[in-house]
């Protein structure tokens, strides 16, 4: 019973945390959903998607919709519910409290935060997948090569899971995103990836020096099964569970690490919408600004319960054990 309600609660928080990330240019952009341009219909918004040119108006210059009055048969229609871009500012809306016209209030700038915290939500899943992704990559790989190979192979590559994972995690995340030749949000998430692939690593070993002693491991190697189709085969579908676990906890930790680089500005690249970002911004505030803190905090809060609950909820209902318990 516990599992399942573990699984349900993450499985609502993560599905609407990826609807949001999914809709974010819909959800809050300064371009309409619908508009009218010289008789015809058009879907600016749609332009926030890439391969989305093709839903600008068609007029002779780009629209400002911003400009007011807007050019000649240009009209909107029905306009996005948060009508603001994340990186669109108003000197003269500089740090308002949440209020009707901006639900969550404005920074030092006068960006919206609403459309900020939302257009934070696809940069944070995107970069907690494609690290993990990495991570498991490299993990599963040096672990299940450790667990197979000969004794003085599984010491070294042990020796170097060691001094990977006695690096603070944050401080070599950082060491690694600083000494890019080209900063963005590729070495953004090379760095997270290259720093979280230990832990993997020593799990999958352990798993594969606990699998390799039962009969089946011994049926297939004498079906003449090599090491890489004993891994791809048969010890890592046997293994799939836990490792779901493991990487359902890795995205949580992957988000946390780049909302805290981007806290310390070595995260995203400037202008791109983050939780870390806001924050830090709320942190160079002279006068309180409390809604710059409470609402990307939920954010990063809500997005990171939803990884663990989903992280848990597998776990419990994988175990039978702590089926049992349940």
């Amino acid at each position: 019973m516990t599992s399942s309600r573990s699984l349900r609660a993450g499985g609502s928080l993560a599905f609407a945390a990826l609807g949001v990330a999914m809709l974010a240019p819909l959800l809050a952009s300064e371009a309409p959903l619908l508009a009218r341009a010289g008789g015809s219909l058009c879907f600016p918004a749609l332009r926030g998607y890439p391969g989305g040119a093709w839903a600008a108006c068609s007029t002779q210059r780009p629209v400002d919709w911003r400009a007011r009055p807007l050019p000649d048969r240009v009209s909107i229609l029905l306009s996005a519910p948060v009508p603001f871009g994340p990186e669109a500012t108003n000197l003269e809306a500089v740090l308002l409290a949440p209020g009707r016209t901006h639900y969550l209030g404005t920074d030092s700038l006068g960006r919206d935060v609403l459309s900020r915290v939302i257009h934070g939500f696809p940069v944070a899943l995107l970069v907690g997948a494609l690290a993990t992704l990495i991570s498991l990559m490299i993990g599963l790989l040096a672990g299940g090569v450790a667990g197979l190979a000969r004794r003085w192979v599984d010491l070294q590559l042990t020796r170097l899971m060691d001094l990977v994972a006695c690096f603070p995690t944050l401080i070599l995340a950082l060491a690694l995103a600083a000494a890019a030749t080209r900063p963005g949000l590729g070495s953004l998430v090379a760095a997270i990836g290259l720093t979280r692939w230990s832990g993997i690593a020593r799990f999958f070993r352990s798993e594969v020096l606990r699998q390799k002693r039962l009969s089946y491991v011994d049926a297939a190697r004498a079906a003449g099964a090599g090491r890489p189709r004993l891994i791809v085969r048969h010890l890592l579908p046997n293994s799939l569970a836990p490792i779901l676990v493991t990487a359902s906890f890795s995205v949580g930790h992957a988000i946390l690490l780049e909302s805290g680089m981007s806290f310390l500005g070595v995260g995203v690249p400037p202008g791109t919408a983050s939780w870390g970002g806001i924050l830090a911004e709320a942190q160079r505030q002279i006068t309180p600004a409390w809604w710059l803190v409470l609402f990307p905090s939920l954010a990063l809060f809500l997005t990171v319960l939803a990884c663990n609950l989903l992280a848990d909820g597998v776990r419990e209902s994988t175990d039978p054990r702590l089926s049992r318990l349940g």
